[in-house]
C-alpha cells in the first residue's frame, strides 16, 4: 500500500502535467524551447500548490 505522500506527489505531478499541456496549447507552443518554457511555469504552479497544502495543513495541527 502506498504512502499518503506518494498519493500527494503523484496528484501534482498530474497537475504539473496537465498545466503544461493547458499552457502550452494556450500559448501554442510547438518547440522544445517553448514547451519546455511552459513546463517550468506549469512546475511553479504545482510547487506553489504542494506549498500552500503543507501549509494549510501545519497551521490545523498546531
Amino acid at each position: 500500500m502506498m504512502k499518503q505522500n506518494d498519493n500527494e506527489q503523484i496528484v501534482f505531478d498530474m497537475l504539473e502535467e496537465i498545466a503544461t499541456e493547458s499552457i502550452a496549447e494556450l500559448r501554442n507552443a510547438y518547440t522544445y524551447e517553448e514547451i519546455d518554457e511552459c513546463y517550468k511555469e506549469a512546475k511553479t504552479i504545482a510547487e506553489k500548490a504542494k506549498m500552500y497544502l503543507q501549509e494549510t495543513i501545519n497551521k490545523q495541527y498546531k
